[in-house]
């Protein structure tokens, strides 16, 4: 085994690369186009150069048992997965890889079948892969170890440090879009309660707002992959500023429309109605203001690092913005878009 800590690290981002290379191949050939997996930027995926060096140190004892290094390769590497996929989730609020959908998974973070290849794959290292790394490894001189690995260390912590940052500015990203789709909801579900009680022309701005809404949802679902990313956004966020634009006339209309109802002989328990319905109105309309800024202050830089995290990591989800990623996830949906 390894003697210093510049062969265990040389040998940790061996097999980060050879799982992006693993990993690369097993998103593209399906797909039928190239995928740059993975959360970081260069071509190394940690996890497997983690996984490859725990199971490695768990088996050196059992490296004549087979059966043994399958079997605790399994566990070493399942439980890894396990541990990994449910700190990110918690961390960014999304999943880079789902197994929801596979028989026999635990909390969609590792599943039976892909905890049986592990095995597999552990039996493949200790037997094939690694004595020939190892070797390579021990055979080259300390300082022109020292040096590689204390260049390709500052390159790692360099891109970890920035994936991070992006992550989190996705996380950022996602959460103000579900803010700004709540405000809509509850402006739809206030004025839809005004309209039915006044019965005025007020429903035909509700019809008109619903179209609205709707055409948003068809223009993100149907925007063509030969336009770019900018080009996307820049349609969605004209859609979104126009029902921004309705929302607040509609909701100018209604309040003058509540307003003279008060006034009027309407009903007493009408009246306590829509008098609370109208201070609800009052204390949204100010939401729609932080909704217009929000709408023109987010980065088209922000949703194209976004959308590259997708694109790297297809199979990711996020429960808890499941709206707002998709939207961002539609930029992305096309093999010929131009970013």
């Amino acid at each position: 085994m390894y003697s210093t800590l510049s062969q265990l690290l040389l040998t940790f981002y061996i097999y980060c690369f050879l799982g992006w290379i693993w990993e690369c191949c097993y998103v593209s050939i399906p797909s039928k186009e190239w995928v740059n997996r993975g959360f970081l930027r260069g071509p190394v995926i940690p996890i497997y150069g983690f996984g490859a060096l725990i199971i490695l140190s768990l088996t050196l004892p059992l490296k004549d048992n087979i059966t043994l290094i399958y079997i605790t390769g399994l566990l070493g590497a399942s439980i890894l997965e396990y541990i990994t996929g449910t700190l990110m989730e918690r961390t960014f609020k999304m999943r880079y890889w789902d197994y929801s959908h596979h028989k026999f998974n635990l909390n969609g973070h590792i599943s039976l079948f892909v905890s049986l290849g592990w095995g597999l794959f552990s039996v493949v290292l200790v037997k094939v892969l690694n004595p020939p790394i190892e070797k390579l490894v021990v055979s080259i001189p300390s300082r022109a170890l020292e040096l590689i690995t204390y260049t390709l260390t500052i390159i790692f912590v360099v891109d970890t440090t920035t994936s991070i940052q992006s992550a989190l500015d996705f996380k950022k990203l996602l959460k103000q879009l579900t803010e700004n789709n709540r405000i809509i909801s509850t402006f739809e579900v206030k004025l839809g309660s005004v309209a039915s009680i006044i019965n005025s022309g007020s429903s035909q701005f509700i019809n008109q707002f619903q179209k609205l809404k709707l055409g948003i949802q068809e223009t993100i679902s149907r925007e063509s992959g030969k336009i770019s990313i900018v080009e996307k956004l820049q349609n969605i966020r004209f859609s979104k500023l126009k029902l921004v634009e309705l929302l607040n006339e509609m909701t100018d209309t209604i309040i003058k429309e509540v307003q003279s109802k008060i006034n009027s002989d309407f009903p007493k328990p009408e009246k306590t109605q829509l008098s609370n319905l109208l201070k609800d109105l009052t204390q949204l309309k100010g939401e729609l203001k932080k909704l217009e800024l929000s709408i023109f202050s987010r980065k088209d830089k922000a949703y194209k690092e976004a959308a590259r995290l997708i694109r790297r990591n297809p199979t990711a989800v996020s429960r808890h913005f499941k709206e707002a990623f998709e939207e961002i996830k539609s930029l992305v949906k096309s093999k010929k878009s131009k970013d």
